[in-house]
Protein backbone atom coordinates (compact mmCIF):
# COMPACT_ATOMS: atom_id res chain seq x y z
CA UNK A 1 0.00 0.00 0.00
CA UNK A 2 2.83 2.37 0.89
CA UNK A 3 4.60 1.72 -2.41
CA UNK A 4 1.37 2.41 -4.28
CA UNK A 5 0.95 5.63 -2.34
CA UNK A 6 4.53 6.58 -3.13
CA UNK A 7 3.98 5.98 -6.83
CA UNK A 8 0.82 8.03 -6.79
CA UNK A 9 2.49 10.77 -4.84
CA UNK A 10 5.51 10.93 -7.16
CA UNK A 11 3.56 12.67 -9.89
CA UNK A 12 2.14 15.09 -7.34
CA UNK A 13 5.59 15.82 -5.94
CA UNK A 14 6.98 16.50 -9.41
CA UNK A 15 4.10 18.85 -10.13
CA UNK A 16 4.80 20.77 -6.93
CA UNK A 17 8.36 21.67 -7.93
CA UNK A 18 7.33 25.16 -8.95
CA UNK A 19 10.58 26.26 -10.60
CA UNK A 20 10.36 23.62 -13.34
CA UNK A 21 9.89 25.95 -16.27
CA UNK A 22 11.58 25.68 -19.68
CA UNK A 23 15.29 26.01 -19.12
CA UNK A 24 18.61 26.53 -20.80
CA UNK A 25 20.48 23.24 -20.50
CA UNK A 26 24.20 22.57 -20.52
CA UNK A 27 26.05 19.28 -20.15
CA UNK A 28 28.43 18.48 -17.32
CA UNK A 29 32.12 18.41 -18.09
CA UNK A 30 33.86 16.92 -15.03
CA UNK A 31 37.30 15.31 -15.01
CA UNK A 32 36.97 11.75 -16.27
CA UNK A 33 39.60 10.39 -13.91
CA UNK A 34 37.72 11.02 -10.65
CA UNK A 35 36.91 7.89 -8.65
CA UNK A 36 33.35 8.71 -7.68
CA UNK A 37 30.07 7.49 -6.37
CA UNK A 38 28.65 8.46 -9.78
CA UNK A 39 30.66 5.82 -11.60
CA UNK A 40 29.87 3.22 -8.94
CA UNK A 41 26.13 3.57 -9.37
CA UNK A 42 25.85 4.74 -12.97
CA UNK A 43 24.57 8.23 -12.16
CA UNK A 44 25.51 11.60 -13.58
CA UNK A 45 25.66 13.01 -17.09
CA UNK A 46 22.17 14.51 -17.01
CA UNK A 47 21.78 18.15 -18.07
CA UNK A 48 21.58 20.88 -15.49
CA UNK A 49 18.38 22.85 -15.20
CA UNK A 50 18.16 26.61 -15.18
CA UNK A 51 14.86 28.32 -14.41
CA UNK A 52 15.30 32.10 -14.35
CA UNK A 53 12.89 34.13 -12.28
CA UNK A 54 11.79 37.46 -13.72
CA UNK A 55 13.61 40.35 -12.11
CA UNK A 56 10.23 42.12 -11.86
CA UNK A 57 8.77 39.38 -9.64
CA UNK A 58 9.62 38.63 -6.00
CA UNK A 59 11.62 35.42 -5.60
CA UNK A 60 9.24 32.63 -4.60
CA UNK A 61 9.65 31.06 -1.18
CA UNK A 62 10.09 27.26 -1.16
CA UNK A 63 8.94 26.89 2.44
CA UNK A 64 5.85 29.01 1.98
CA UNK A 65 4.56 26.38 -0.45
CA UNK A 66 5.92 23.07 0.79
CA UNK A 67 7.40 21.20 3.71
CA UNK A 68 10.97 20.05 3.04
CA UNK A 69 11.68 16.41 3.99
CA UNK A 70 15.33 15.39 3.71
CA UNK A 71 17.42 12.23 3.91
CA UNK A 72 20.87 13.12 5.27
CA UNK A 73 24.34 11.64 4.89
CA UNK A 74 27.61 11.29 3.03
CA UNK A 75 27.99 8.54 0.41
CA UNK A 76 31.37 7.44 1.76
CA UNK A 77 30.50 7.39 5.48
CA UNK A 78 27.65 5.03 6.46
CA UNK A 79 27.73 6.18 10.09
CA UNK A 80 26.70 9.69 9.03
CA UNK A 81 23.25 8.76 7.83
CA UNK A 82 20.93 7.28 5.26
CA UNK A 83 22.74 8.52 2.15
CA UNK A 84 25.83 6.54 3.12
CA UNK A 85 23.90 3.37 3.97
CA UNK A 86 22.20 2.77 0.62
CA UNK A 87 23.03 3.18 -3.07
CA UNK A 88 21.72 6.58 -4.19
CA UNK A 89 18.75 5.25 -6.19
CA UNK A 90 17.67 3.09 -3.24
CA UNK A 91 17.98 6.03 -0.87
CA UNK A 92 15.85 8.08 -3.27
CA UNK A 93 13.21 5.33 -3.25
CA UNK A 94 13.15 5.33 0.54
CA UNK A 95 12.89 9.12 0.61
CA UNK A 96 9.96 9.06 -1.82
CA UNK A 97 8.17 6.54 0.40
CA UNK A 98 8.82 8.65 3.50
CA UNK A 99 7.54 11.80 1.80
CA UNK A 100 4.43 10.00 0.54
CA UNK A 101 3.67 8.66 4.01
CA UNK A 102 4.02 12.13 5.55
CA UNK A 103 1.74 13.60 2.90
CA UNK A 104 -0.88 10.95 3.63
CA UNK A 105 -0.55 11.62 7.36
CA UNK A 106 -1.50 15.26 6.86
CA UNK A 107 1.81 17.05 6.27
CA UNK A 108 0.40 18.89 3.26
CA UNK A 109 2.57 19.49 0.18
CA UNK A 110 5.91 17.76 0.73
CA UNK A 111 9.12 18.39 -1.20
CA UNK A 112 11.80 15.69 -0.73
CA UNK A 113 15.49 16.63 -0.59
CA UNK A 114 18.76 14.71 -0.73
CA UNK A 115 20.70 16.27 2.16
CA UNK A 116 24.35 15.67 1.26
CA UNK A 117 27.18 16.41 3.71
CA UNK A 118 29.61 18.14 1.36
CA UNK A 119 32.24 19.36 3.85
CA UNK A 120 33.10 16.81 6.56
CA UNK A 121 35.16 17.97 9.56
CA UNK A 122 38.32 15.97 10.21
CA UNK A 123 40.18 15.57 13.54
CA UNK A 124 43.38 16.98 12.06
CA UNK A 125 45.68 19.89 12.83
CA UNK A 126 46.25 22.72 10.37
CA UNK A 127 44.21 24.06 7.49
CA UNK A 128 40.41 24.01 7.49
CA UNK A 129 40.27 20.39 8.79
CA UNK A 130 37.64 19.60 6.17
CA UNK A 131 37.27 16.87 3.58
CA UNK A 132 35.13 17.77 0.56
CA UNK A 133 32.96 15.54 -1.57
CA UNK A 134 34.24 15.40 -5.15
CA UNK A 135 32.47 17.40 -7.85
CA UNK A 136 31.18 14.48 -9.90
CA UNK A 137 29.55 12.89 -6.87
CA UNK A 138 27.87 16.17 -5.96
CA UNK A 139 26.63 16.58 -9.52
CA UNK A 140 25.37 13.01 -9.50
CA UNK A 141 23.27 13.71 -6.41
CA UNK A 142 21.92 16.94 -7.90
CA UNK A 143 21.00 15.10 -11.10
CA UNK A 144 19.38 12.25 -9.20
CA UNK A 145 17.36 14.65 -7.07
CA UNK A 146 16.22 16.61 -10.11
CA UNK A 147 15.28 13.47 -12.03
CA UNK A 148 13.13 12.31 -9.12
CA UNK A 149 11.46 15.69 -8.55
CA UNK A 150 13.49 16.38 -5.40
CA UNK A 151 15.87 19.18 -4.41
CA UNK A 152 19.38 19.04 -2.94
CA UNK A 153 20.76 20.44 0.32
CA UNK A 154 24.56 20.69 0.70
CA UNK A 155 25.63 20.52 4.35
CA UNK A 156 28.80 22.24 5.58
CA UNK A 157 30.54 21.31 8.85
CA UNK A 158 32.80 24.42 8.77
CA UNK A 159 35.82 23.01 10.68
CA UNK A 160 38.53 25.65 11.11
CA UNK A 161 37.15 27.72 8.24
CA UNK A 162 34.29 30.21 8.44
CA UNK A 163 30.70 29.86 7.18
CA UNK A 164 30.84 32.47 4.42
CA UNK A 165 34.06 31.07 2.94
CA UNK A 166 32.56 27.58 2.82
CA UNK A 167 29.32 28.80 1.26
CA UNK A 168 31.29 30.73 -1.37
CA UNK A 169 33.12 27.49 -2.16
CA UNK A 170 29.86 25.83 -3.24
CA UNK A 171 28.71 28.81 -5.34
CA UNK A 172 28.81 26.76 -8.60
CA UNK A 173 26.17 24.44 -7.12
CA UNK A 174 24.14 27.21 -5.49
CA UNK A 175 23.73 28.85 -8.89
CA UNK A 176 21.27 26.03 -9.60
CA UNK A 177 17.65 26.82 -8.71
CA UNK A 178 17.11 23.63 -6.71
CA UNK A 179 20.23 23.52 -4.50
CA UNK A 180 20.18 24.85 -0.93
CA UNK A 181 22.64 24.96 1.96
CA UNK A 182 22.94 23.91 5.61
CA UNK A 183 25.49 24.98 8.24
CA UNK A 184 26.56 22.78 11.16
CA UNK A 185 27.97 24.89 14.02
CA UNK A 186 28.83 21.75 16.01
CA UNK A 187 32.04 21.40 14.00
CA UNK A 188 32.95 25.10 13.67
CA UNK A 189 35.93 25.38 16.00
CA UNK A 190 39.01 27.56 16.57
CA UNK A 191 42.25 26.31 15.08
CA UNK A 192 43.62 25.04 18.41
CA UNK A 193 40.66 22.68 18.90
CA UNK A 194 40.19 19.60 16.76
CA UNK A 195 36.70 18.81 15.44
CA UNK A 196 35.16 16.28 17.76
CA UNK A 197 36.95 17.56 20.88
CA UNK A 198 34.27 20.14 21.68
CA UNK A 199 30.93 21.49 20.48
CA UNK A 200 31.58 24.42 18.15
CA UNK A 201 29.62 27.57 17.38
CA UNK A 202 28.96 30.27 14.85
CA UNK A 203 27.84 33.82 15.47
CA UNK A 204 24.73 35.65 14.38
CA UNK A 205 26.94 37.95 12.33
CA UNK A 206 28.27 34.97 10.38
CA UNK A 207 24.74 33.75 9.70
CA UNK A 208 23.77 37.24 8.57
CA UNK A 209 26.74 37.35 6.20
CA UNK A 210 25.69 34.04 4.63
CA UNK A 211 22.09 35.23 4.31
CA UNK A 212 23.23 38.41 2.57
CA UNK A 213 25.42 36.38 0.20
CA UNK A 214 22.60 33.98 -0.69
CA UNK A 215 20.16 36.82 -1.26
CA UNK A 216 22.61 38.63 -3.54
CA UNK A 217 23.38 35.42 -5.44
CA UNK A 218 19.70 34.67 -6.00
CA UNK A 219 19.04 38.22 -7.20
CA UNK A 220 22.08 38.29 -9.50
CA UNK A 221 21.37 34.86 -11.01
CA UNK A 222 17.58 35.41 -11.02
CA UNK A 223 16.97 32.31 -8.93
CA UNK A 224 14.21 31.29 -6.54
CA UNK A 225 14.80 32.21 -2.93
CA UNK A 226 17.46 30.13 -1.18
CA UNK A 227 16.85 28.00 1.92
CA UNK A 228 19.50 28.22 4.66
CA UNK A 229 19.33 25.56 7.39
CA UNK A 230 21.34 26.05 10.60
CA UNK A 231 21.59 23.11 13.01
CA UNK A 232 21.37 23.72 16.77
CA UNK A 233 21.04 21.54 19.88
CA UNK A 234 22.80 23.69 22.50
CA UNK A 235 22.43 27.36 23.35
CA UNK A 236 26.09 28.13 22.69
CA UNK A 237 26.07 26.76 19.13
CA UNK A 238 24.68 30.13 17.91
CA UNK A 239 26.13 33.11 19.74
CA UNK A 240 24.26 36.41 19.73
CA UNK A 241 21.22 34.64 18.27
CA UNK A 242 18.93 37.59 19.00
CA UNK A 243 20.87 39.57 16.39
CA UNK A 244 20.07 37.22 13.50
CA UNK A 245 18.51 39.22 10.68
CA UNK A 246 14.96 38.30 9.69
CA UNK A 247 14.98 38.68 5.91
CA UNK A 248 12.28 38.28 3.29
CA UNK A 249 14.72 37.16 0.58
CA UNK A 250 16.16 34.04 2.31
CA UNK A 251 14.27 31.21 4.03
CA UNK A 252 16.22 30.69 7.28
CA UNK A 253 15.52 27.49 9.21
CA UNK A 254 16.80 26.66 12.70
CA UNK A 255 16.91 22.87 12.80
CA UNK A 256 16.73 21.21 16.22
CA UNK A 257 19.58 18.74 15.85
CA UNK A 258 20.88 16.15 18.30
CA UNK A 259 19.51 12.77 19.30
CA UNK A 260 17.54 11.77 22.38
CA UNK A 261 14.15 10.72 23.68
CA UNK A 262 11.08 12.01 21.85
CA UNK A 263 9.75 14.06 24.78
CA UNK A 264 13.10 15.78 25.33
CA UNK A 265 13.42 16.54 21.63
CA UNK A 266 9.98 18.14 21.69
CA UNK A 267 11.09 20.48 24.47
CA UNK A 268 14.33 21.37 22.71
CA UNK A 269 12.46 21.90 19.44
CA UNK A 270 10.34 24.58 21.08
CA UNK A 271 13.48 26.17 22.57
CA UNK A 272 15.43 26.45 19.32
CA UNK A 273 13.23 25.93 16.27
CA UNK A 274 10.46 27.86 17.99
CA UNK A 275 12.69 30.72 19.11
CA UNK A 276 12.03 34.30 18.10
CA UNK A 277 15.17 34.29 15.93
CA UNK A 278 13.94 31.27 13.90
CA UNK A 279 11.73 32.33 10.99
CA UNK A 280 11.17 28.62 10.25
CA UNK A 281 11.67 25.58 12.45
CA UNK A 282 13.18 22.22 11.57
CA UNK A 283 13.61 18.91 13.40
CA UNK A 284 16.14 16.12 12.87
CA UNK A 285 15.21 12.49 13.51
CA UNK A 286 18.06 10.03 14.10
CA UNK A 287 16.66 6.77 12.80
CA UNK A 288 19.33 4.65 14.52
CA UNK A 289 20.30 6.74 17.55
CA UNK A 290 17.04 8.17 18.90
CA UNK A 291 15.71 5.61 21.44
CA UNK A 292 12.14 6.29 20.29
CA UNK A 293 12.25 8.15 16.95
CA UNK A 294 9.49 10.71 16.56
CA UNK A 295 6.50 9.37 14.65
CA UNK A 296 4.84 11.28 11.83
CA UNK A 297 1.99 12.20 14.18
CA UNK A 298 4.42 13.52 16.81
CA UNK A 299 6.35 15.55 14.26
CA UNK A 300 3.23 17.09 12.75
CA UNK A 301 1.94 17.98 16.22
CA UNK A 302 5.03 20.08 17.04
CA UNK A 303 4.45 23.81 17.47
CA UNK A 304 5.32 25.83 15.55
CA UNK A 305 4.85 23.33 12.71
CA UNK A 306 8.27 22.25 11.38
CA UNK A 307 8.88 23.34 7.81
CA UNK A 308 11.94 21.07 7.49
CA UNK A 309 12.21 17.45 8.67
CA UNK A 310 15.67 15.88 8.45
CA UNK A 311 16.14 12.09 8.72
CA UNK A 312 19.67 10.93 9.50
Amino acid sequence: MLLAAAAGCAALLAALVWWRTPAVQRAHDAPAGDATMASAYGLGGLPELRAPVSAREPAPSPLAHERLVTYYGNPYTPSMGVLGQHPPEDAADLLAQRAAALALDGAGPVLPALHVVYAVAQPADGGASLQYLDDRSVRAFIDLARRRGFVTVLDLQIGHSDPLAEVERIAPYLREPDVFVALDPEFALPGDTRPGQAIGSIDAGEINAVQAYLAALAERERLPRKVLIVHQFQDGMITGAADIDRRDDVDLVIDMDGYGAADIKGVKYRRYAGAAYAPYGGIKVFLQHDPDPLTDAQILALQPPPRVIVYQ
